[in-house]
C-alpha cells in the first residue's frame, strides 16, 4: 500500500494534462505515448480498489486483467462477443491483434465501476450494479475512442453514435462474470480506496465527456454531467444521514 499513494497522485497528474491535450485534440503525435501511460495507472487504481475489497485478490485481479484480453482476442478473431472491430496501433505492444494495456483498462472500468456500486444501497448491489454502470462508463468511451480517436474501428453500425448495440451487451455480459466473483468475495474495504475508485469513475467520464462535447457529440457531455450529479448528491444525502445520526446520538 505505500506505493498507491503515490500512483494516485501521478493519475491525477496525467489525468489533468490528459484533458487538456485529449479532451481538446492538442497531443502531438510524439506524446501518443502517454495513452498507455494513462490506462496503466487508471488500471492500477482500479486494482488497489478491487484487491482492497475483495479475498483471493491475488487471483481476482488477474482474472479480471488477463481474462479481459483474452474475451477481447475472441472478439477480435471472430466478432463474439462485441462485434467486429481492429485495434489501431495507439496503445502499445499487442497479443493477438490486442493491445495488452486492455487489460488494464479493464481493472479501470471494473474497479471504478465497484466502488461506485458500493455507494448504493441496494440489496446484491454489486452483482447487478457493476455490469450496468460498466455499460454506462463504456457509453462515454467507446464513440470517443472509435469515432473520434480512432483508438479503433468498427466494422458494423449501430444506433447509438454508429456504435454495434452488441458491443454494449458483450460490456454487460463479460462485466456481469466479473462482477459475480467480486460479489462472492467481498469483503469490507478501505474508505479511501472507494473514495478513489469513485472518483476514478467520474474522472474518466468526465474525459471522454470533454472530448465528446469538444468533438461535438454533445449528448455524451450531457450523460458524464448526470453522472457527476447522481454521485455527488449521493454522496451529499449520505454525508446527512450520518450528520442526523451523530445529532441523535
Amino acid at each position: 500500500m505505500k506505493v498507491y499513494p503515490w500512483i494516485w497522485k501521478w493519475f491525477v497528474v496525467w489525468y489533468v494534462i490528459g484533458v487538456i491535450l485529449v479532451g481538446f485534440d492538442l497531443l502531438p503525435s510524439w506524446l501518443e505515448w502517454a495513452n498507455p501511460v494513462f490506462l496503466w495507472l487508471a488500471g492500477a487504481i482500479g486494482a488497489f480498489v478491487i484487491a482492497d475489497g475483495v479475498r483471493h485478490a491475488r487471483w481476482i485481479v488477474p482474472f479480471i486483467f488477463f481474462g479481459s484480453i483474452a474475451v477481447e482476442t475472441l472478439g477480435v478473431k471472430t466478432g463474439f462477443p462485441f462485434s467486429e472491430y481492429l485495434y489501431a496501433e495507439a496503445f502499445g505492444p499487442t497479443v493477438f491483434g490486442v493491445p495488452v494495456t486492455i487489460g488494464a483498462a479493464w481493472l479501470a472500468v471494473i474497479g471504478a465501476s465497484f466502488a461506485v456500486a458500493r455507494f448504493f444501497n441496494f440489496q446484491r448491489r454489486t452483482l447487478w450494479l457493476v455490469p450496468f454502470l460498466a455499460v454506462w462508463l463504456d457509453m462515454a468511451i467507446d464513440p470517443v475512442a472509435a469515432n473520434v480517436k480512432g483508438y479503433w474501428e468498427w466494422a458494423n453500425g449501430g444506433l447509438y453514435y454508429d456504435i454495434p448495440t452488441q458491443n454494449f451487451l458483450g460490456w454487460f455480459g463479460l462485466s456481469l462474470i466479473f462482477s459475480w466473483v467480486l460479489d462472492r468475495y467481498e469483503v469490507e474495504a478501505e474508505p479511501l480506496l472507494l473514495t478513489h475508485g469513485r472518483y476514478l469513475f467520474v474522472m474518466l467520464h468526465a474525459l471522454f465527456g470533454v472530448t465528446a462535447v469538444n468533438a461535438g457529440l454533445y449528448g455524451i457531455g450531457v450523460l458524464s454531467i448526470l453522472t457527476a450529479s447522481v454521485i455527488y448528491f449521493e454522496r451529499r444525502v449520505r454525508h446527512d444521514r450520518v450528520e442526523q445520526k451523530e445529532m441523535v446520538q
